[in-house]
């Protein structure tokens, strides 16, 4: 019995001595933060807003935010609606005793899975204190209401996401049928170049972050998809405006760009270190820029260049003002958010599918035409072989001759008065030989876009508009010379 006893004495020592050392430790640490707190200096953040903000001895960013005396006492959420806000501890009051908050923890202590990371928590004290190593924080752009009014707002936030999503799928779909009914190597290219560009934005929405149950690294992925989106829309200006051959520069450039990219990532992914995604980011807007300004060679050929130029120079430009007010930081950037960007990009994405779908139609009308011509100038010729096999029924060889040295002085016309290049001088004897831009393509082994753009180039020089006036420009040449040659 007194064994018992005794053993229940014991008992009641070491939970005696436990919660002394836990109140005198807790105590302890109060007293560190406080001190902590004390020693830093807090500014406001901006004129709108109660909130101040300070840096500490290692570079890492406080937030001192005010609780509105109506929220004491309530459960609440702190939330940052962004995935570049991640590492961080939250500090709050209750019954006199600093605490930290547990991140994407319920109240009941249970898991959750949201959005962007939430901070469940009641306090009787009307700060909070954020620390973080990301000075991104200090914009103050976050979200602090009760819990029940924390689910309005992320129902109405995810209303306008699928709006925008919507919207990008729309154009994901209309680019499709554009493809599916010209087969244009172009419409793919922006096609694919679109999808990545959505996969960017959900990851940017937290889309990835929730359904991944936060074991994504979203970090990493972005350093994968904005390499590979940039040097696809590179791929797609140098189709939309056929460019024949880039500068040697331009290609040193580009595979730099490429090795770059393939270092960094490697490095990203073994490091972790957000200062290798802040390169690749600063790399990809760049050459972005330099790709527009490419684009801008060719700025006055068409007005469809004009559209794409101006669409995604702000696509870019946006891109470009967000992604620098988080990495290093730039606060007098931060007026662009992600609802702005996602306006921008609707109505730029818009634009340029649009300027596609009208290039498209132009693209069929010219081909329809074309064809009707080249039916037309089939059967001229199919007539003209005829005569031409009665003729030669009666003429002498010597006529043959004469025809080759004609068709070289066809050729030296086309060369002197009309300055055109060997190539251009070949596509011009392949429609007057009655060859769609097709068969001249399969003729001379080049492209069929390349084609056609040394057709446009051949009417420009000839100062024609179609095919019939190439043909009677042709027999005009012709005349000229068998009156020379006669004289």
């Amino acid at each position: 019995m007194k064994a018992i006893f005794s053993h229940k004495i014991l008992n009641r020592l070491i939970i005696l001595m436990i919660l002394l050392s836990t109140t005198c430790y807790s105590q302890t640490s109060n007293a560190d933060f406080t001190k902590t707190i004390a020693s830093l200096n807090f500014v406001p953040l901006n004129e709108h807003t109660q909130t101040q903000y300070a840096k500490d001895s290692i570079g890492d960013t406080w937030l001192k935010i005010a609780v509105p005396k109506n929220l004491l006492n309530k459960p609440l959420i702190l939330q940052f609606p962004s995935i570049h806000v991640n590492k961080y501890n939250i500090y709050t009051k209750q019954k006199g005793l600093w605490q930290k908050v547990s991140i994407n923890t319920d109240l009941e202590g249970g898991k959750i899975s949201p959005q962007y990371q939430e901070n469940h928590f009641i306090t009787d004290h009307e700060i909070i204190y954020f620390k973080s190593k990301s000075s991104y924080v200090h914009y103050g752009d976050f979200i602090l209401v009760e819990r029940g009014e924390h689910r309005s707002i992320m129902l109405n936030n995810m209303i306008k996401i699928e709006v925008f999503y919507c919207l990008f799928l729309l154009s994901i779909v209309l680019i499709g049928a554009l493809y599916s009914l010209f087969k244009e190597k172009v419409i793919l290219i922006y096609c694919i170049y679109i999808i990545s560009v959505f996969l960017i934005y959900l990851i940017e929405d937290g889309i990835l972050y929730f359904l991944s149950n936060k074991q994504s690294n979203e970090l990493l992925m972005l350093a994968i998809l904005m390499p590979i989106s940039c040097l696809l829309f590179s791929l797609f200006i140098y189709y939309f405006l056929d460019i024949q051959k880039l500068s040697k520069k331009l290609k040193y450039f580009y595979s730099f760009q490429v090795l770059l990219y393939i270092v960094l990532g490697t490095l990203l992914y073994q490091t972790n270190n957000s200062l290798y995604f802040i390169i690749i980011v600063n790399s990809t807007l760049a050459s972005t820029l330099i790709t527009l300004a490419l684009a801008l060679k060719y700025y006055n050929r068409d007005k469809s260049v004009r559209f794409i130029v101006y669409s995604f120079s702000i696509i870019a430009l946006t891109s470009m003002t967000y992604y620098l007010s988080i990495f290093p930081g730039h606060y007098y950037l931060s007026f662009v958010d992600k609802d702005k960007i996602r306006i921008i990009y609707s109505i730029a994405f818009t634009v340029a599918s649009y300027t596609l779908w009208v290039k498209a139609k132009k693209l069929k009308a010219d081909h329809d035409s074309l064809k009707t011509e080249f039916e037309a100038l089939k059967a001229n010729k199919t007539q003209k072989l005829k005569e031409d096999l009665k003729q030669q029924e009666s003429t002498p060889v010597y006529q043959t001759e004469k025809s080759v040295e004609k068709e070289q002085s066809l050729q030296d016309i086309l060369r002197e008065k009309y300055q055109c290049t060997d190539r251009e001088i070949e596509v011009i004897t392949c429609i007057w030989d009655g060859l769609s831009n097709k068969d001249i393509a399969d003729k001379l082994s080049i492209t069929l876009s390349t084609t056609k753009q040394h057709v446009s180039n051949a009417y420009i020089k000839l100062d024609v508009k179609s095919r019939s006036q190439a043909m009677i420009i042709k027999n005009e040449i012709i005349q000229q010379h068998s009156s020379t040659y006669n004289k």
